[in-house]
């Protein structure tokens, strides 16, 4: 019986996943495998030549047939990482990406104002809880409140909070956009969002790791892709404080007709949007 070693495995696999026309093979492999040996990827590269034994090549023949048809990789070891924090993740939310980490740092990029200690921030369409979490780990004084409409994504964003000791620092509301928070007659210092952004015909486009797995709820905003966000920049103004900002994630070439709605709302006085590591726009801030 042939034994196999931590190098044999990583090389057959990446094969087998080129053939299968995964975008990352080699990088597919090391995390399944690390995940099944548990091991960082560092580890298995220092323990090439060791052996890999039956009980745990039958779990990794499973996760690696998972793949294969897609599964995330996230989804198959529910675990993904966010600003260096580590988040449970199901395919009951989606899976937080780079783009996002990019929203969070802005906010925590900011200059602190003199009632600092007291910020409010709302997190609307929480999903993993990736941005409300992270935001409470670096500013502990805040007040948070974490929206969504799924109350699956909000058992996944509370599992989140307990992780990283933020759950006495973050209110979960279930609820559509700001209405979750309508009756709490609060004002936030910041809004934030990662809110879905995928036209009806973008979504049918979508690679089958996205389409066939990740939560359509998380994706999809009407026809253009926009319905969302248009109600957001309109509702926002209703519940920011003075010099208050909104900041949305949005979607690739979106920028145009984002701005626009932006404009035709009186209430900002300040508009302008951040790019993604590709220089594309992808983030609105508007200030009040």
């Amino acid at each position: 019986m042939k034994i196999w070693t931590v190098l044999d495995l990583l090389e057959w696999t990446e094969g087998y996943f080129e053939q299968s026309g995964l975008e990352t093979p080699r990088l597919d492999a090391e995390v399944l495998l690390g995940f099944v040996l548990e091991k960082s990827r560092l580890q298995l590269y220092l323990n090439f030549e060791m052996p890999v034994f039956p009980d745990h090549l039958i779990a990794y023949r499973e996760l690696v047939k998972k793949r294969r048809n897609h599964t995330p990789v996230s989804y198959l070891t529910n675990c993904r990482e966010f600003l260096s924090l580590n988040f449970y993740v199901d395919q009951r939310v989606l899976i937080p990406r780079p783009e996002t980490e990019n929203l969070v740092e802005y906010v925590l990029d900011q200059p602190e104002k003199a009632n600092y200690s007291t910020s409010k921030l709302v997190d609307i369409g929480t999903g993993s809880g990736a941005i409300a979490v992270s935001l409470a780990v670096n500013r502990p004084n805040w007040k948070i409140t974490a929206t969504d409409i799924s109350k699956d994504a909000l058992t996944v964003a509370e599992i989140n909070a307990i992780r990283h000791g933020a759950q006495d620092q973050i209110n979960f509301q279930q609820g559509n956009l700001l209405k979750a928070v309508a009756n709490s007659k609060v004002t936030f210092d910041w809004i934030v969002s990662n809110p879905p952004y995928v036209s009806y015909r973008q979504y049918e486009k979508l690679q089958p790791d996205v389409h066939n797995y990740e939560p359509r709820l998380a994706l999809v905003s009407g026809q253009d892709g926009l319905q969302l966000i248009r109600q957001l920049i309109s509702d926002a103004p209703l519940f920011l404080k003075p010099e208050g900002k909104l900041a949305i994630e949005i979607g690739y070439g979106q920028r145009q007709a984002v701005e626009e709605l932006a404009y035709q709302s009186s209430h900002y006085q300040k508009i302008h949007f951040l790019p993604d590591l590709t220089g594309t726009d992808r983030i609105l801030i508007a200030e009040t």
